[in-house]
């Protein structure tokens, strides 16, 4: 009985991650890619990705990042999550310019993102 009990509990509580998850999701990406992330079962991914995708970098001294897309923030605190910003993760890392400030968002790339999550699994 406990067993039963057991799965009936980790079944629903799967299920609500999964519901936060489509609806931190749907900030950045349309429900068709949402579906689609669930066939590819790419949706851990995704929520490793919430946790760890985003970082914030100083300008380099020189670099010249008025071509970078800019992000405006509001409030004192920079929320790390890219969903916030309506960013989709890519191929490549993206890096924005932070109006106002002299700092850069960085968004790791899916390859580096699987990458991190096979190693931290080892």
């Amino acid at each position: 009985m406990k067993l039963i009990y057991t799965l009936f509990f980790a079944l629903l509580s799967f299920s609500s991650w999964s519901q936060t998850l489509e609806t931190q999701l749907s900030k950045s990406y349309s429900k068709e890619e949402i579906a689609q992330f669930k066939a590819e079962n790419s949706l851990p991914l995704y929520a490793y990705a919430i946790e760890h995708a985003c970082y914030l970098i100083d300008v380099p001294q020189g670099k010249d990042v008025s071509g970078f897309p800019t992000v405006k923030v509001i409030g004192e605190t920079v929320p790390l999550d890219f969903t916030y910003y309506h960013i989709k993760l890519t191929d490549r890392t993206q890096y924005f310019q932070i109006e106002g400030s002299t700092r850069i968002l960085a968004v790791k790339s899916k390859n580096v993102l699987s990458l991190e999550m096979k190693n931290q699994k080892k």
